[in-house]
Protein backbone atom coordinates (compact mmCIF):
# COMPACT_ATOMS: atom_id res chain seq x y z
CA UNK A 1 0.00 0.00 0.00
CA UNK A 2 2.72 2.48 0.92
CA UNK A 3 4.01 1.93 -2.81
CA UNK A 4 0.73 2.15 -4.42
CA UNK A 5 0.24 5.97 -1.89
CA UNK A 6 3.71 6.61 -3.92
CA UNK A 7 3.08 6.44 -7.25
CA UNK A 8 -0.20 7.67 -6.67
CA UNK A 9 1.56 10.73 -5.42
CA UNK A 10 3.95 10.89 -8.31
CA UNK A 11 1.04 10.57 -10.12
CA UNK A 12 -0.79 13.24 -9.23
CA UNK A 13 1.62 15.72 -9.63
CA UNK A 14 2.39 15.24 -13.06
CA UNK A 15 -0.98 15.47 -13.97
CA UNK A 16 -1.17 18.73 -11.91
CA UNK A 17 1.12 20.70 -13.50
CA UNK A 18 0.32 19.26 -16.97
CA UNK A 19 -2.51 19.24 -19.16
CA UNK A 20 -5.34 16.54 -17.60
CA UNK A 21 -5.08 14.60 -21.24
CA UNK A 22 -1.83 13.71 -23.13
CA UNK A 23 -2.34 14.10 -26.80
CA UNK A 24 -0.09 11.95 -28.51
CA UNK A 25 0.43 13.84 -31.88
CA UNK A 26 3.74 13.56 -31.17
CA UNK A 27 3.36 9.72 -32.05
CA UNK A 28 2.48 7.48 -34.45
CA UNK A 29 -0.62 6.32 -32.50
CA UNK A 30 -3.90 7.12 -34.42
CA UNK A 31 -4.96 10.75 -34.62
CA UNK A 32 -6.53 11.99 -31.92
CA UNK A 33 -5.53 9.45 -29.28
CA UNK A 34 -5.61 10.21 -25.99
CA UNK A 35 -4.15 9.33 -22.43
CA UNK A 36 -6.60 10.17 -19.80
CA UNK A 37 -4.78 9.50 -16.98
CA UNK A 38 -7.73 7.63 -14.59
CA UNK A 39 -7.61 5.06 -17.28
CA UNK A 40 -3.96 5.10 -17.44
CA UNK A 41 -4.01 4.30 -13.56
CA UNK A 42 -6.21 1.11 -13.97
CA UNK A 43 -4.50 -0.06 -16.94
CA UNK A 44 -1.06 0.50 -16.73
CA UNK A 45 -0.54 -0.17 -12.93
CA UNK A 46 -2.93 -2.30 -11.99
CA UNK A 47 0.32 -4.25 -9.69
CA UNK A 48 2.91 -2.35 -7.15
CA UNK A 49 4.97 0.35 -8.72
CA UNK A 50 8.75 -0.21 -8.01
CA UNK A 51 9.47 2.49 -5.16
CA UNK A 52 12.44 3.81 -7.61
CA UNK A 53 9.32 4.66 -9.76
CA UNK A 54 9.53 8.16 -7.78
CA UNK A 55 9.41 11.83 -8.61
CA UNK A 56 11.65 13.26 -6.05
CA UNK A 57 9.88 16.41 -4.86
CA UNK A 58 12.31 19.27 -3.07
CA UNK A 59 11.55 22.07 -0.50
CA UNK A 60 15.13 23.56 -1.90
CA UNK A 61 13.64 25.53 -4.24
CA UNK A 62 16.14 25.25 -7.88
CA UNK A 63 19.15 24.48 -6.17
CA UNK A 64 19.03 20.74 -5.47
CA UNK A 65 21.48 18.00 -4.37
CA UNK A 66 23.79 21.40 -4.48
CA UNK A 67 23.62 21.74 -8.52
CA UNK A 68 22.61 24.73 -9.40
CA UNK A 69 20.08 26.19 -12.34
CA UNK A 70 22.17 26.77 -14.97
CA UNK A 71 21.43 29.35 -17.99
CA UNK A 72 23.11 30.41 -20.99
CA UNK A 73 24.61 33.53 -22.11
CA UNK A 74 22.46 34.42 -25.20
CA UNK A 75 24.01 35.70 -28.68
CA UNK A 76 20.41 37.32 -29.66
CA UNK A 77 17.80 38.81 -28.86
CA UNK A 78 15.88 35.18 -28.01
CA UNK A 79 16.06 34.23 -24.35
CA UNK A 80 16.66 30.20 -23.30
CA UNK A 81 13.24 28.63 -22.40
CA UNK A 82 13.90 24.94 -23.31
CA UNK A 83 14.29 22.56 -20.70
CA UNK A 84 17.94 20.61 -20.26
CA UNK A 85 17.22 17.53 -19.29
CA UNK A 86 20.22 15.21 -18.52
CA UNK A 87 19.15 11.56 -18.31
CA UNK A 88 20.78 8.24 -18.10
CA UNK A 89 19.83 4.80 -18.52
CA UNK A 90 21.34 1.41 -17.96
CA UNK A 91 20.68 -1.40 -20.03
CA UNK A 92 21.06 -5.47 -20.48
CA UNK A 93 24.04 -4.67 -22.71
CA UNK A 94 25.12 -2.54 -26.08
CA UNK A 95 22.58 -1.53 -28.36
CA UNK A 96 21.97 -4.00 -31.73
CA UNK A 97 20.21 -2.36 -34.23
CA UNK A 98 17.30 -4.19 -34.93
CA UNK A 99 17.74 -7.35 -37.47
CA UNK A 100 14.81 -9.18 -37.25
CA UNK A 101 11.13 -8.20 -35.88
CA UNK A 102 11.78 -10.40 -32.62
CA UNK A 103 12.60 -7.55 -30.24
CA UNK A 104 13.14 -10.03 -27.65
CA UNK A 105 16.46 -10.75 -28.99
CA UNK A 106 17.15 -7.04 -28.62
CA UNK A 107 19.23 -5.43 -25.24
CA UNK A 108 16.90 -3.85 -23.30
CA UNK A 109 16.34 -0.58 -20.86
CA UNK A 110 16.73 -1.98 -17.32
CA UNK A 111 16.33 2.03 -15.45
CA UNK A 112 15.87 5.31 -16.75
CA UNK A 113 16.87 8.58 -15.02
CA UNK A 114 16.67 12.42 -15.83
CA UNK A 115 17.09 16.10 -13.93
CA UNK A 116 16.21 19.30 -15.26
CA UNK A 117 18.79 21.41 -14.73
CA UNK A 118 16.85 24.37 -14.79
CA UNK A 119 15.78 23.21 -11.51
CA UNK A 120 12.91 24.03 -9.50
CA UNK A 121 10.28 21.66 -8.00
CA UNK A 122 9.93 18.13 -9.34
CA UNK A 123 12.59 18.20 -11.72
CA UNK A 124 13.86 14.80 -11.34
CA UNK A 125 12.08 11.60 -12.55
CA UNK A 126 13.54 7.81 -12.25
CA UNK A 127 12.30 4.32 -12.30
CA UNK A 128 13.61 0.55 -12.94
CA UNK A 129 11.91 -0.75 -15.78
CA UNK A 130 10.99 -4.65 -16.60
CA UNK A 131 13.35 -5.69 -19.78
CA UNK A 132 11.10 -8.32 -20.16
CA UNK A 133 13.73 -10.80 -20.84
CA UNK A 134 16.95 -11.89 -18.74
CA UNK A 135 20.06 -9.37 -17.79
CA UNK A 136 23.44 -10.73 -17.93
CA UNK A 137 24.98 -12.09 -14.51
CA UNK A 138 27.81 -9.72 -15.56
CA UNK A 139 25.42 -6.46 -14.70
CA UNK A 140 25.37 -7.40 -11.40
CA UNK A 141 28.79 -6.47 -10.59
CA UNK A 142 28.51 -3.43 -12.76
CA UNK A 143 25.52 -1.61 -11.65
CA UNK A 144 24.00 -4.52 -9.13
CA UNK A 145 20.86 -4.76 -11.65
CA UNK A 146 19.83 -8.27 -11.72
CA UNK A 147 17.35 -10.18 -13.24
CA UNK A 148 15.50 -10.75 -9.82
CA UNK A 149 15.29 -7.23 -9.41
CA UNK A 150 13.80 -5.97 -12.50
CA UNK A 151 12.16 -9.17 -14.20
CA UNK A 152 8.93 -8.92 -11.71
CA UNK A 153 5.06 -7.34 -12.01
CA UNK A 154 6.14 -4.76 -9.72
CA UNK A 155 7.93 -3.12 -11.67
CA UNK A 156 6.97 -1.01 -14.52
CA UNK A 157 7.53 -2.13 -18.22
CA UNK A 158 8.49 0.51 -20.50
CA UNK A 159 5.16 1.01 -22.27
CA UNK A 160 3.82 2.18 -18.62
CA UNK A 161 6.18 4.34 -18.03
CA UNK A 162 5.91 6.03 -21.37
CA UNK A 163 2.88 7.64 -20.65
CA UNK A 164 4.42 9.13 -17.69
CA UNK A 165 7.41 10.28 -18.95
CA UNK A 166 5.82 12.28 -21.46
CA UNK A 167 3.81 13.98 -18.97
CA UNK A 168 6.52 14.46 -16.89
CA UNK A 169 8.29 16.31 -20.20
CA UNK A 170 5.52 18.29 -20.84
CA UNK A 171 5.39 19.71 -17.77
CA UNK A 172 8.70 21.03 -18.01
CA UNK A 173 8.11 22.20 -21.29
CA UNK A 174 7.36 25.83 -22.89
CA UNK A 175 4.95 25.47 -25.34
CA UNK A 176 6.18 26.06 -28.58
CA UNK A 177 9.77 25.70 -27.64
CA UNK A 178 12.53 22.51 -28.51
CA UNK A 179 13.31 20.16 -25.25
CA UNK A 180 17.42 19.52 -25.07
CA UNK A 181 18.38 16.37 -24.00
CA UNK A 182 22.16 15.70 -22.46
CA UNK A 183 23.51 12.69 -22.03
CA UNK A 184 27.47 11.47 -22.24
CA UNK A 185 27.48 9.08 -25.25
CA UNK A 186 23.59 9.80 -26.37
CA UNK A 187 24.74 9.43 -29.99
CA UNK A 188 25.30 6.49 -29.99
CA UNK A 189 23.87 4.64 -26.82
CA UNK A 190 21.13 6.56 -25.05
CA UNK A 191 19.68 7.92 -27.85
CA UNK A 192 19.22 4.58 -30.04
CA UNK A 193 17.82 2.73 -27.35
CA UNK A 194 15.24 5.71 -26.48
CA UNK A 195 14.18 5.73 -29.86
CA UNK A 196 14.07 1.36 -29.97
CA UNK A 197 11.69 1.78 -26.72
CA UNK A 198 9.61 4.18 -28.41
CA UNK A 199 9.39 1.86 -31.54
CA UNK A 200 8.10 -1.24 -29.40
CA UNK A 201 5.25 0.84 -28.23
CA UNK A 202 4.30 2.10 -32.01
CA UNK A 203 5.70 5.31 -31.13
CA UNK A 204 8.54 7.93 -32.09
CA UNK A 205 10.26 10.60 -30.20
CA UNK A 206 8.27 14.00 -30.82
CA UNK A 207 10.33 16.08 -33.43
CA UNK A 208 11.22 18.80 -31.12
CA UNK A 209 13.34 16.44 -29.02
CA UNK A 210 16.87 17.52 -29.31
CA UNK A 211 19.88 15.58 -27.96
CA UNK A 212 23.07 17.25 -26.92
CA UNK A 213 26.25 14.17 -26.64
CA UNK A 214 28.33 15.39 -23.73
CA UNK A 215 30.92 13.12 -24.86
CA UNK A 216 31.16 15.01 -28.06
CA UNK A 217 31.73 18.21 -26.10
CA UNK A 218 34.36 16.79 -24.16
CA UNK A 219 36.17 16.55 -26.91
CA UNK A 220 36.46 19.86 -27.70
CA UNK A 221 37.86 20.43 -24.00
CA UNK A 222 41.69 21.67 -23.96
CA UNK A 223 44.08 19.25 -23.12
CA UNK A 224 44.92 17.90 -19.71
CA UNK A 225 48.67 18.42 -19.63
CA UNK A 226 49.12 16.79 -16.51
CA UNK A 227 47.46 13.58 -17.11
CA UNK A 228 48.92 10.15 -15.90
CA UNK A 229 48.45 8.28 -18.95
CA UNK A 230 48.93 11.24 -20.98
CA UNK A 231 46.09 11.07 -22.59
CA UNK A 232 42.85 13.70 -23.27
CA UNK A 233 40.33 11.01 -21.34
CA UNK A 234 36.71 11.71 -22.23
CA UNK A 235 34.76 8.99 -20.00
CA UNK A 236 32.55 10.03 -17.30
CA UNK A 237 34.76 8.85 -14.77
CA UNK A 238 37.57 10.54 -15.84
CA UNK A 239 35.97 14.20 -16.67
CA UNK A 240 34.71 13.53 -12.29
CA UNK A 241 38.47 13.53 -11.42
CA UNK A 242 39.67 16.27 -14.12
CA UNK A 243 37.04 18.58 -12.31
CA UNK A 244 37.08 17.46 -8.92
CA UNK A 245 33.62 16.32 -8.91
CA UNK A 246 32.70 13.65 -5.98
CA UNK A 247 28.84 12.45 -6.00
CA UNK A 248 27.79 9.89 -3.43
CA UNK A 249 26.05 6.61 -4.31
CA UNK A 250 26.82 3.77 -6.78
CA UNK A 251 28.45 4.80 -9.73
CA UNK A 252 26.96 3.55 -12.87
CA UNK A 253 23.67 3.45 -11.49
CA UNK A 254 21.14 6.02 -13.65
CA UNK A 255 20.27 8.92 -11.15
CA UNK A 256 23.89 9.01 -9.39
CA UNK A 257 25.13 9.32 -13.40
CA UNK A 258 23.11 11.81 -14.21
CA UNK A 259 23.85 14.22 -10.96
CA UNK A 260 27.55 13.78 -12.25
CA UNK A 261 27.06 14.48 -15.65
CA UNK A 262 24.83 17.79 -14.21
CA UNK A 263 28.02 19.09 -12.06
CA UNK A 264 30.31 18.22 -15.59
CA UNK A 265 28.18 19.58 -18.02
CA UNK A 266 27.62 22.98 -16.11
CA UNK A 267 32.25 22.73 -15.46
CA UNK A 268 32.66 22.05 -19.39
CA UNK A 269 30.17 24.55 -20.22
CA UNK A 270 32.02 27.43 -18.70
CA UNK A 271 35.21 26.10 -19.97
CA UNK A 272 33.94 25.80 -23.71
CA UNK A 273 32.28 29.48 -23.12
CA UNK A 274 28.88 27.59 -24.67
CA UNK A 275 26.37 29.97 -25.41
CA UNK A 276 22.56 28.82 -25.86
CA UNK A 277 22.62 29.17 -29.53
CA UNK A 278 26.09 27.30 -29.52
CA UNK A 279 24.41 24.46 -27.50
CA UNK A 280 21.27 24.08 -30.10
CA UNK A 281 24.04 23.85 -32.86
CA UNK A 282 25.25 20.60 -31.28
CA UNK A 283 22.11 18.72 -30.92
CA UNK A 284 21.01 15.97 -32.91
CA UNK A 285 17.35 15.86 -34.28
CA UNK A 286 14.89 12.63 -32.51
CA UNK A 287 14.34 12.08 -36.52
CA UNK A 288 17.59 10.47 -36.85
CA UNK A 289 17.29 8.18 -33.72
CA UNK A 290 13.93 7.19 -35.17
CA UNK A 291 14.78 6.35 -38.57
CA UNK A 292 17.71 4.89 -37.05
CA UNK A 293 15.45 2.22 -35.68
CA UNK A 294 12.68 1.75 -38.03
Amino acid sequence: MALLFRFSQLRNSIWSSCPARLRMQHTVLSSGTQLDPKSYEKRLFSTRVQETASLHKTDLGPCISGIQPLKFKQTSEHEQSAPLLIFDIETTGFFQKKTTGNFQKDNRITEFAVRDLCGGKNSTFETLINPERGVPGYLKTVNDINTELVCKPDVPRFSDVLPLLLAFVRSRQTPGKPVIWVAHKVNTFDGPFLAQEFNRCSAQMPEDWLFVDSFCLARKLPKVEASEDKKHLLNLESLSKRYDISVKGSAHRAMHDVTTLCHVFQKMSVDLKLTYEGLINETTKASYFNNLVK
